[in-house]
């Protein structure tokens, strides 16, 4: 940390200090100026500029890149620069700054252009650990801290034809804040398809080396593509009148799990997957992820004010511990128990020993009043939403194959009190990975963040909290074959149960992991425990529910 103080302290003081005419050399060649820091790429939102012999880059891209909170002020024309006990302030076209405290003197004032404070690039000279040299024939400012260039390669994936200028300078200015990370952005308009997509990325993967950290995605399925997928399976031997093979031949649907791992060829992707294909008949298609991938399935001119939504969810939260609420409105009822009750789990995770979970925030369910209890506890402040019913992309129902929607598209857009993660469970609230869903109008509408949700409707399946076993014989009892309801254990749920992903899923958060790194450990251990289970023909549901489980909205930035 003392590191990175004397290094923004030098960033500000080096502008005082030292001239730049050795950085600012030119060679007439019309080449966009860039900048690195310690080899990972600079985006910048507005492209720096040399104006008299001088190089002038973008405060904001450059202070975020290095973790620093930026602030401006219209009313004052003032731009504020915050790390821990490091701060900076600037006024536009004055000649002095003050940096902690302190007044120092400028030779020459930050200037304003295309909305952007510009300052000289001389301001990340060399002084106090930073390091800066110009690259001449690349035009490029190459800043250097000391520390290790990344090895992890993280992917930014947008089509450029579906966002707004705005909507990419934001884009920028987000990937610049994975500072542990190399960023690379990729433009995949001239991609139609997902296997050309994953082409691209796989090609690039190789050229840069490293291993990758992540995919994020920016769009609907129609904006970047998602792969196919086609409901066909066998989860069971049949009979003499049924070979056991389920297949719709009607519907689609889509799924991003195939980006998470470049083991795949490309050719095994471009047509319908299957898992009955993967399966049956041993294509060489791995179902289990190697990084995390998520989308923000949201289009032209909604990006951007997603971006400042989730920014502003973060510091609203920082240092405190959000509440979880789940709504829960079952339908697979055996002898009275809500086999598919998620809330019933979650009870149990934070009542029992053997799991602990939600130590250290409150759990509050419900299972009536559900849209007037979800309307209360947003007004009440932030919270981590589960909502466990049948459903579909209108919205989350109270009986199975319902339509008596208690949280729908409009009440979705218009949950606007306070910030909340959502998680969908047994309802297919992502299908088609498009804009005619509740995640999307609950994203872009309202302040829904960062959902899991999933994309194919037969997820509920197999998912029990309790399953009926031998038991011992009852005190008092003639021994005989005694069977019971028996609550499912760590060791049960891996019985090719849905619920185990929902248990891996918070036993990574009690860790302390975020969300995304949550998600994605509990999709991998799914994905495994699936594999692993590949005799047992029940085990093509969890192939099913692997890839038709995704998570939308923004990777975690540091």
């Amino acid at each position: 940390m003392k590191k990175f103080f004397c290094t923004l302290l030098s960033i500000f003081l080096a502008a005082i200090l030292f001239p730049y005419g050795s950085i600012a050399a030119a060679n007439g060649k019309n080449i966009e100026i860039s900048a690195t820091i310690d080899g990972r790429p600079i985006y910048f939102d507005v492209a720096p500029q040399k104006i008299d012999g001088r190089v002038m880059v973008p405060l904001r891209a450059i202070f975020e890149s290095m973790g620093a909170e930026v602030e401006w002020e219209g009313s004052t024309e003032t731009i504020r620069g915050k790390k821990e006990d490091i701060a900076v302030t600037l006024r536009l076209n004055d000649t002095t700054a003050v940096v902690s405290g302190k007044t120092v003197a400028l030779d020459v004032a930050a200037t304003k252009m295309e909305g952007r404070t510009f300052v000289p690039a001389r301001f990340v000279a060399e002084s106090f650990g930073a390091d800066v040299t110009w690259d001449n024939s690349r035009q490029q400012v190459i800043i250097s801290t000391g520390a290790a260039a990344p090895e992890g390669r993280y992917y930014f994936v947008y089509n450029s034809q579906k966002v707004t200028a705005q909507d990419l300078a934001s884009i920028k200015l987000f990937t610049n804040k994975f500072r542990s990370t190399h960023n690379v952005l990729l433009d995949a308009a001239q991609f139609k398809t997902a296997a050309a997509v994953y082409d691209a990325l796989n090609a690039e993967q190789k050229k840069l080396g490293g291993k990758v950290a992540g995919i994020q995605i920016f769009g609907p399925a129609s904006d970047v593509p998602s792969f196919s997928y086609v409901h066909k399976m066998k989860p069971t031997e049949g009979n003499f009148e049924w070979n056991g093979v389920e297949h719709n031949k009607v519907e689609k649907y889509v799924t991003d799990l195939f980006y998470s791992t470049f083991k795949n060829d490309s050719k095994y992707l471009k047509n319908d997957v299957t898992v009955y294909g993967i399966i049956q008949e041993n294509l060489p298609i791995s179902i289990v992820p190697e990084w995390p991938v998520s989308r923000l399935p949201l289009t032209k001119g909604e990006i951007s004010k997603y971006i400042e939504n989730y920014d502003s969810y973060r510091k609203q939260i920082q240092g405190k511990a959000v509440p979880t609420v789940a709504l829960s409105a079952p339908y697979e009822i055996q002898d009275n128990i809500g086999q598919d009750d998620i809330a019933y789990l979650m009870k149990r995770m934070k009542a029992e020993d053997e799991f602990g979970y939600f130590g250290n925030t409150d759990l509050r369910i419900y299972y009536d009043h559900l849209a007037v209890n979800l309307e209360k506890e947003n007004k009440s402040g932030v919270m981590d939403l589960v909502v466990g019913a049948d459903g579909g992309t209108e919205g989350a129902a109270l009986k199975k194959s319902g339509k008596d929607y208690f949280l729908d598209r409009k009440s979705a857009a218009s949950l606007n009190a306070n910030y909340y993660t959502a998680f969908f469970w047994g309802m297919s609230a992502a299908k088609g990975l498009d804009v005619n869903s509740i995640i999307h109008d609950g994203m872009a509408k309202g302040k829904m963040i960062n959902p899991v949700a999933l994309t194919v409707p037969t997820y509920n399946r197999d998912a029990v909290n309790y399953l009926w076993l031998p038991v011992p014989t009852p005190e008092g009892e003639e021994d005989g074959d005694w069977h019971d309801y028996v609550a499912v254990d760590k060791e049960l749920l891996k019985r090719d149960n849905p619920f185990f992903f929902v248990y891996k899923y918070y036993e990574a958060v009690e860790s302390g992991k975020t969300r995304l790194q949550s998600f994605h450990e509990a999709q991998t251990a799914y994905a495994s425990l699936s594999v692993s289970n590949k005799k047992n023909l029940r085990a093509a549901i969890g192939y099913e529910n692997v890839i038709s489980l995704h998570y939308l909205g923004l990777a975690d930035y540091e």
